[in-house]
């Protein structure tokens, strides 16, 4: 069999302009990450990346992880089937219809800007209506077709690549649970539920072959863990 290797970015930058860049943390997480990746000499024979700006730096933050220790890693190829959804415009769309449908109040959304759990509890609410389809517009990012776009990303590797290769792909948490999805078999709100838990920097790892992928490990944090160090191990 061969592996993939999901990995998420480091931390970018919440609650700020531009969302789609590495934090100071995000930058030291990947750093982190690619040193613990070349101490261990895995021999990566390929290595993807969506396009965003947060995942192709945490990707190079690893590539200069190997560099240093006198190793290659392979230049990561652009395969935009890894992006993230763009949960902006999900929440944005979704909170203008719920207001519309009077099921939300604009107060509501005032609160969850200053107050982190009931923004939580708002972005939770928002997100599972949203993959219920039911409140589709034409138009609109459908949750749907951001799971088929991973999964003919996912296709496409396991197709190309076969027993014994390790293929390293830098994506974000949406992708990488829908690759647990279709190695589990998980709901769509198990699944949503699950890309909550992905934390930055971290690996999860499958085994595939000609029948499918095969989850080996999820979310592993190690390397970032016994730096002993609480603002490495972050969600968002």
């Amino acid at each position: 069999m061969g592996i993939l290797y999901f990995i998420r970015h480091g931390q970018a930058s919440f609650g700020q302009k531009n969302y789609d860049r590495l934090s100071p943390a995000g930058i030291q997480q990947a750093r982190i990450l690619g040193e613990y990746l070349a101490g261990i000499r895995i021999a990566f024979h390929e290595a993807y990346c969506g396009e965003m700006v947060r995942q192709q730096h945490t990707a190079q933050e690893v590539i200069t992880g190997f560099a240093s220790a006198g190793l290659e890693f392979p230049s990561p190829l652009t395969q935009a089937a890894f992006d993230e959804y763009d949960a902006f415009t999900v929440w944005k769309n979704q909170t203008n219809k719920m207001i519309q449908e009077k099921v939300l109040l604009p107060e509501e959304i005032d609160q969850a800007r200053t107050d982190k759990r009931k923004f939580q509890q708002l972005f939770e609410r928002v997100m599972m209506r949203w993959i219920s389809g039911d409140h589709d517009d034409p138009g609109n990012i459908r949750w749907k077709d951001f799971v088929d776009r991973v999964l003919e990303g996912i296709t496409a590797l396991t197709t190309c690549h076969g027993s014994g290769q390790h293929i390293a792909v830098f994506t974000s948490g949406g992708p990488i649970s829908i690759a647990m999805q279709l190695a589990l078999g998980l709901s769509d709100s198990k699944t949503m539920e699950i890309s909550w838990q992905v934390m930055n920097a971290s690996v999860s790892r499958f085994y595939f072959n000609s029948r499918g992928i095969f989850l080996a490990g999820f979310n592993d944090i190690a390397h970032l863990a016994i730096k002993q160090d609480s603002s490495l191990l972050t969600y968002r």
